[in-house]
């Protein structure tokens, strides 16, 4: 049975041990986030994460830089509106011809009957 930790996802953001360069990845699950420092090549190097032979047998692995967790609010406005909805029980939840973000929008006003219907629960 599949556990509210196993459905989050989850964003990452890496520093390649070799090159110090930064890189991010998306939508990832809590065991992918556990295993991509230990496997994900570098971007910019393509250094790989691994054992490095030599006196000191070290294991190197990118440096986890920030790791959030994804929204779970998606927000939507009708394409002629200015109003972000963000509770799919809200009467003015636009279900066709609307613009979706997957973050907190940055112009416009948020909906107050979505506000009311966040609180409430």
């Amino acid at each position: 049975m599949a556990t509210a930790r196993n459905l989050k996802t989850w964003t990452l953001v890496l520093r390649c041990y070799a090159c110090d360069g930064k890189f991010t990845q998306r939508h990832l699950t809590f065991d992918r986030v556990s295993a991509l420092p230990r496997m994900l090549p570098c971007p910019f190097c393509t250094a790989r994460p691994g054992r490095r032979d030599g006196p000191s047998q070290s294991v190197e692995t990118h440096h986890v830089v920030d790791l959030e967790d994804e929204t779970d609010h998606f927000y939507r406005k009708t394409m002629s509106g200015d109003m972000w909805h963000f509770a799919a029980g809200c009467s003015n939840w636009p279900l066709e011809d609307f613009i979706e973000l997957d973050g907190y929008p940055v112009r416009g006003e948020l909906c107050n009957e979505c506000r009311a219907l966040a609180n409430f629960s």
